[in-house]
């Protein structure tokens, strides 16, 4: 596998609050939608410090991964959640790198296998590891090698989303970690969408199977730092969230063998990160595939995804909801059956309450469970249920 440098001086997200718009919605969308459903809002456990994602053994006990590196154990009814034994003493933890992404191995009831995006040192990597619990949920220890390495690695822009597909392939998001020619080189792992066996091969029906290297992973290029993944149920559509840089986060219907448009370099050949680029060059790159929705000016730092459903919901089943960061909320998006964005609106009872939030998951229970991303040991997981 190849390994990339941090890039020196790598420049900082810059992102502020913006209310964006709906690429494919008409203006008058979002003040003609539907009443939102009531809800209750309820903190299930505290004193976590970056929870990054969340993944459900069973209607009732979660696991999570902190960034700083803890695992837990937690119920969905509240209280204290335990933190698993297990081995991180690899890992690297600086700025936005650390223990990211989780995702349930699709038979996990029986064999007890989870995999974790994680960051590593000494070979200053990202890269996908396989554990398999323990019954009680005490300790957790790695399966073999490490399923997939060479993933960049940075200070920033390191990804890292996990899902499972019905077909049991792994679907891994990555950032281009600030290097400049990592989005548009096929033998590198950054600023991808990624696709691979649960074993760590590459399926036969990848754009690029064919290929000795790293390309044979890859399912689209052309990426600048996607965290948020998630497939829409009843459909084949798998859906993204992207960081832009100080203008057009993005929300993206995920394509085989497409390119999305980022190329951070300079054009006379000089070395660095240049982040005056589009975030979809189609100048360059004529063919790139137009993002389903963009925030414009500035960004409101778009994080996890998740499809929320069921009748319970209202006006936001089916929809497609969307954390924020710098925003400081989740931003409902309903979306047509191609994948259009119809209309653009808030969740006014987690707006601007909460802090930052990285992560918004639908629980097995049809409740939503949000992670704040705050800092310090002050995060929570919010337990979100319709109450009508």
């Amino acid at each position: 596998m190849r390994r990339h440098p941090w890039v020196a001086g790598a420049i900082a997200l810059v992102i502020a609050w913006s209310a964006g718009t709906a690429a494919a919605a008409p203006a008058a969308a979002a003040a003609a939608a539907p009443a939102p459903p009531p809800v209750r809002v309820r903190v299930i456990t505290g004193g976590l410090t970056i929870p990054w994602d969340i993944a459900f053994m069973s209607p009732t006990r979660y696991l999570i991964t902190e960034r700083s590196g803890a695992l837990r154990v937690g119920s969905t009814s509240g209280g204290a959640s335990r933190v698993v034994s297990a081995d991180f003493s690899d890992l690297f933890v600086v700025a936005e790198s650390g223990l990211l992404g989780l995702a349930l191995h699709p038979q996990f009831a029986t064999n007890r296998l989870f995999y974790t995006c994680q960051s590593h040192a000494p070979a200053m990597d990202n890269r996908v590891v396989r554990w398999r619990l323990s019954v009680d949920g005490s300790a957790a220890v790695r399966v073999g090698a490490p399923v997939l390495t060479g993933i960049p690695l940075g200070p920033i822009h390191n990804g890292c989303r996990l899902l499972f597909g019905p077909d049991a392939k792994l679907w891994v998001t990555t950032g281009d970690a600030g290097v400049g020619t990592s989005p548009q080189d096929l033998e590198s792992l950054g600023g991808k969408v990624l696709r691979i066996n649960a074993d760590g091969s590459a399926p036969a029906d990848n754009p690029w199977a064919a290929s000795p290297g790293d390309a044979r992973f890859v399912w689209n290029i052309g990426h600048r730092n996607v965290q948020g993944l998630a497939r829409r149920p009843g459909t084949s559509q798998l859906w993204t969230s992207e960081h832009g840089p100080d203008r057009d986060d993005e929300v993206n219907l995920v394509r085989k063998g497409r390119n999305y448009g980022w190329d951070p370099i300079f054009g006379d050949g000089s070395p660095g990160y240049n982040q005056r680029v589009p975030m979809t060059d189609l100048v360059k790159f004529p063919d790139a595939v137009r993002a389903a929705w963009t925030s414009g000016i500035p960004t409101i730092a778009t994080a996890g995804i998740s499809f929320v459903t069921g009748a319970r919901w209202g006006s936001y089943d089916g929809a497609l909801l969307v954390a924020q960061l710098k925003g400081a909320g989740v931003m409902v998006l309903t979306l047509s059956p191609a994948g259009a964005v119809t209309s653009r609106r808030e969740f006014p009872a987690l707006n601007d309450r909460f802090g930052r939030l990285r992560t918004v998951r639908q629980g097995p229970d049809g409740a939503l469970y949000v992670l704040t991303a705050n800092g310090a040991g002050t995060d929570t997981i919010l337990r979100v249920a319709p109450t009508g």
